[in-house]
């Protein structure tokens, strides 16, 4: 009895005094160095508690300024996305930028400034076999599977400490053919040029704070890790021909097959960060290693860097990113190796235009074409 005094006296209900009538203007928005088309993303937060997705801030103004006294307009092309001309506007590496955004009801919001440092690009790049406990694509388990761990050497380039943030991207090709009946003694020979993109980033990937207190170059710093499983389970896509011309193009189906994976292309994109969007992904990424202990961050505790200017009270959501960013690109050899290890092979090539597809080329016809972005030597 005593003890279960003690423990009704401890409970007390906790009201978080949410108003869910409020709307929170939530901003997505990045900037690089590269000649491109940049998004910046508007949308209001859907209500606490609900399964509504958040609505788009339609009619907006956008723009963005920079410390040269230009301005730089963002049009709407979708429901709350808001597009620069890549014409017009390319970010300059030590050029300071502000995003301003003026909604259709008069409330005006503007980020802190964002300074572009330049670009720096990896040192050196390299892979290490290795161990690791992925989950897997098809039962959900984790299981504990053999491959390559990706490492990048980063060499600082000047008297800034060096703050990064990496994303790598690996493109599995992967091919399959087929015959299409044109009558019944004439047939077209289909190839099949597929490919699936994953992330090999578990989380934010950003250099270590320990890098931070120097300006000493990274070393050893962990890019990720990809199986060497020879298939893939990926997507299988067919065939419509278009009668009149014999052209044909690829829809995928509602299943997945094995196929053998022909390249492993690795996109490591090395982003250069400033102080102020280091500490914003580091408490991202706090959140997201967070396992529910006591003192575990909570999401109010993760600031932007835009507030509302016609009314400070008003609450926002989001982070204005300028970043210059650099591109390196490299087939992954895991069977051709050197000192027991795999290979990483430098290699200038281009992403394809969408994250997983198929394009159908027609060996021996006027409609021959292999895809641009294709590794057609050896497999790997």
């Amino acid at each position: 009895m005593i003890i279960s005094g003690l423990l009704i006296s401890c409970s007390k209900v906790y009201d978080p005094h949410i108003d869910s009538a409020e709307k929170v203007l939530v901003i997505d928005g990045r900037i690089t160095n590269q000649i491109d088309a940049y998004h910046i993303v508007l949308t209001y937060a859907s209500q606490f508690n609900s399964s509504e997705k958040n609505t788009p801030s339609l009619g907006a103004n956008v723009y963005v300024t920079d410390d040269h006294g230009n301005s730089f307009k963002f049009n709407e092309r979708g429901k709350g996305d808001y597009v620069s001309d890549s014409l017009q506007f390319t970010g300059q590496p030590g050029h300071t930028y502000r995003l301003h955004i003026l909604t259709t009801d008069g409330t005006e919001y503007e980020s802190d400034l964002q300074r572009m440092f330049p670009e720096v690009s990896p040192d050196n790049a390299y892979a290490k076999f290795d161990n690791q406990v992925i989950l897997n694509g098809v039962t959900g388990l984790k299981v504990s599977t053999h491959g390559a761990s990706i490492f990048m050497d980063i060499r600082n380039q000047s008297d800034t400490v060096p703050r990064f943030r990496i994303v790598s991207n690996l493109v599995l090709q992967y091919y399959n053919q087929g015959n299409f009946q044109l009558d019944w003694d004439h047939f077209l020979l289909l190839q099949y040029y597929c490919w699936q993109t994953v992330n090999i980033n578990s989380n934010f990937n950003i250099t270590d704070e320990d890098y931070l207190s120097n300006s000493a170059s990274i070393k050893n710093h962990p890019a990720g890790f990809l199986d060497d499983n020879n298939n893939v389970i990926a997507i299988e896509y067919y065939s419509k021909i278009n009668m009149d011309d014999t052209t044909a193009i690829a829809y995928s189906g509602n299943w997945h097959n094995t196929y053998l994976i022909h390249h492993r292309i690795l996109y490591l994109s090395q982003y250069t960060l400033n102080r102020e969007t280091y500490l914003y992904y580091k408490s991202l990424y706090g959140q997201i290693q967070s396992e529910g202990r006591i003192f575990d961050p909570v999401a109010s505790q993760l600031n932007g860097n835009i507030k509302c200017i016609t009314d400070p009270e008003k609450k926002t959501i989001g982070f204005f990113e300028a970043s210059s960013v650099s591109y390196s690109e490299y087939i992954v050899d895991l069977r051709n190796l050197v000192n027991s290890q795999p290979v990483l092979i430098k290699t200038p090539c281009i992403l394809p235009p969408e994250p997983d597809g198929c394009l159908i080329d027609i060996p021996g016809s006027k409609h021959h074409n292999v895809p641009a972005f294709w590794i057609s030597t050896g497999n790997t």
